[in-house]
């Protein structure tokens, strides 16, 4: 087609109705912030409209999801997205599109989703096409990016992985020439397309100088990926207004230039049935503000960050079972329990790198299941960014994804999206729930030294949305995950290398008996331990994971030595953290020891004690011990004296006793 056919005519008419809409609309965003209507940050799209209504052209709202940046406003528009809904969002209206809780860069509708921080997209997509993949549904995923994002680690880890299982994703990038407020061609630096297609990803790169040859050169792409194989495309547009609000520091010549270059406004300067279609959309967008501003504010009410499934979980439902054949070791049952997962559920994946076989996993967690399962479980590129950000996207496509850190210490080049977006799904975007399960193997005790023994669950307590379970050799690991996916809840599970090893304990501790205990709206108890003649005990003593072999075994001496009986409460959830029982069995003792393996400075342990201080009127005792505040070192002799071990928690819990009020 040539600019005078009238079939390219009718193509541009299409494209201009809705791009037009979306210029009034933003337009009209900046003056509600100007007047001090709007509050907080608005990113527009102002001279990207174009590149929106194009690609939106060929995507199925229905099957096709997009991740937009914060910049997403026209995709939303573009791709059907009711603009009240979205209007009411930002002003905090009834109506609010995720109740006011997302705002200009966090949205949500059906399959719409954009995210406020760069690269998160690239993951979530690509998880998103193996959930599509997986599941049998004919949809593809876009992942929009803007030109800042090419300095992210997380967008060619993503990439890696989009081409490793050769998967549906539209890698979309609008490079508008600034990233904030600097300028693109002052940091880029190589060729773009040798980055994609190094990965082995096609690429292309186009101008929406001409609107019309740009959509139909990304029908062109959006077959292609549709066919069921990776792409990357780039867009060269421009934006016309602010990085966000007002605050642009480019040159005034450089903005009026990039207007003058502006498809959009050249048609609606120069073609008066665009400015016609520009004046009726300014107007319907005043009549759009009126009805927003004159419904009632959002009810402040803050909500819960977790998903809350009707029904209690009792203790008695999580604790090990006598030793089988066969499973006589945790390990064992760790890898059963992944094992009737995946048997149950044929969409389930397992991922994580080097768990198949034969090498299953660095600590053979995972051996034989890649055989059993070969289309579910995935031995990964080592990109721990890209295990964490796709298994988010494959829990958004609905597929139940369990993730494996080999090590806990690698946790943090995962915490991204674990802490930005999985943690968020609920609240912020109202997603139902989430089947994620990221497993690290933490702790010390086996020599590896300072950045392979460490144990970093703390990074994660106090992050609402995400739940925290740590393992023990006292639960069943099979009814451990099954409680956790029925939560619904986006987890992290801890599991102890030295727990890997332990034998099963489904017998109370010397001198103790289980008491029951539940929780419910998806949360998951303690395992509590009375004395068993039911008296109270002499002290509380709480515990988690690898520390529970050095709790028991200090009970032990006590117990023998120093006749001390002990209220026991082995923690299931590390948070939220539960802390009813421990409170009521400190009430009854007026002492509490707290041992956990990371630093006891801002750990677990300070944690308890807080919180039942809290909830306590009455005085009591308390200690926290943990590992000496120095990274973990390599040689037996000297992890030996940082890790907490039985003599120093006999000696701390000794000092405890003495030192009550009424002791000697």
């Amino acid at each position: 087609m040539t600019p005078q056919d009238p079939a390219h005519a009718a193509a541009q008419s299409a494209l201009a109705r809705p791009a037009v809409f979306i210029r009034a609309f933003e337009e009209r965003l900046l003056q509600l912030f100007s007047g001090g209507t709007l509050a907080g940050t608005v990113h527009t799209c102002l001279g990207q409209e174009l590149v929106a209504v194009a690609l939106s052209r060929h995507l199925q709202v229905d099957r096709d999801a997009l991740f937009a940046t914060h910049r997403g406003h026209g995709h939303y528009l573009a791709t059907g997205g009711p603009a009240d809904a979205l209007l009411a969002e930002l002003l905090g209206r009834q109506g609010a599109l995720c109740g006011g809780r997302g705002g200009t860069q966090h949205l949500r509708r059906g399959r719409f989703f954009s995210t406020g921080v760069q690269g998160e997209a690239a993951g979530l997509a690509t998880g998103f096409a193996w959930a599509l993949r997986g599941k049998g549904e004919p949809g593809i995923a876009v992942a929009v990016l803007g030109d800042g994002t090419l300095g992210e680690g997380a967008l060619y880890e993503a990439l890696g992985f989009a081409a490793w299982r050769d998967l549906p994703v539209l890698f979309f990038l609008e490079h508008n020439g600034w990233a904030m407020s600097t300028e693109a061609k002052a940091v880029e630096r190589g060729d773009l397309a040798k980055r994609s297609e190094s990965f082995g990803v096609p690429f292309a790169r186009t101008s929406d100088q001409d609107p019309v040859a740009l959509a139909d050169q990304l029908r062109q792409v959006v077959e292609r990926v549709r066919a069921g194989h990776p792409f990357f495309q780039v867009v060269d547009t421009r934006r016309l207004g602010a990085h966000s609000k007002g605050d642009d520091t480019r040159p005034a010549a450089a903005i009026k230039k990039l207007r003058r270059e502006d498809p959009l406004s050249r048609w609606i300067s120069e073609q008066p049935a665009v400015a016609a279609l520009y004046a009726e959309a300014r107007v319907t967008v005043e009549e759009l503000v009126r009805d927003v501003e004159a419904r009632a504010p959002l009810d402040p009410a803050p909500g819960s960050a977790w998903p809350r499934p009707p029904g209690a979980l009792a203790s008695a439902t999580l604790l090990a079972q006598p030793t089988g054949a066969g499973n006589q070791f945790m390990v064992d049952r760790v890898r059963a329990a992944l094992g009737d997962l995946l048997d149950r559920d044929h969409h389930a994946v397992l991922l994580g790198e080097d768990i198949a076989d034969p090498y299953g996993g660095a600590f053979r967690a995972t051996r034989g299941l890649s055989t059993r399962f070969p289309h579910q479980v995935a031995s990964t590129p080592i990109s721990e960014s890209a295990i964490a950000g796709v298994a988010t996207g494959l829990a958004l496509g609905g597929v139940t994804a369990v993730a494996e850190i080999m090590f806990a210490d690698f946790a943090t080049l995962a915490v991204d999206s674990l802490v930005n977006l999985a943690a968020k799904l609920h609240y912020t975007y109202g997603q139902p729930r989430c089947s994620l399960v990221v497993r690290l193997a933490s702790g010390g005790g086996r020599g590896y030294g300072p950045t392979h023994s460490q144990s970093l669950e703390t990074l994660f307590l106090g992050i609402p949305g995400l739940r925290v379970v740590s393992l023990s050799a006292r639960h069943e690991p099979g009814a451990l995950l099954t409680a956790i996916l029925d939560g619904g809840a986006p987890t992290v599970l801890v599991e102890h290398k030295r727990v890997y090893a332990d034998t099963p304990r489904p017998e109370p501790p010397l001198d103790c008996r289980l008491h029951s205990v539940s929780a419910s709206g998806g949360d998951l108890p303690p395992l509590v331990y009375l004395p068993a003649d039911g008296r109270p005990g002499d002290i509380t003593l709480v515990t988690h994971g690898g520390m529970l072999d050095v709790a028991e075994t200090a009970m032990r001496e006590l117990l023998v030595a120093d006749e001390l009986r002990f209220e026991l409460i082995v923690l299931t959830q590390l948070w939220p953290l539960l802390c009813d029982e421990i409170a009521a069995s400190v009430a009854r003792t007026g002492r509490l020891c707290v041992l956990e393996e990371s630093s006891a400075a801002y750990g677990v342990g300070s944690a308890v004690i807080a919180a039942v201080a809290e909830s306590t009127p009455r005085s009591f005792q308390a200690r926290a011990l943990g590992a000496v505040p120095v990274p973990i070192p390599s040689v037996r002799s000297l992890e030996e004296r940082v890790l907490p071990n039985p003599a120093l928690l006999v000696q701390s819990i000794r000092q405890l006793v003495r030192h009550s009020p009424g002791e000697s």
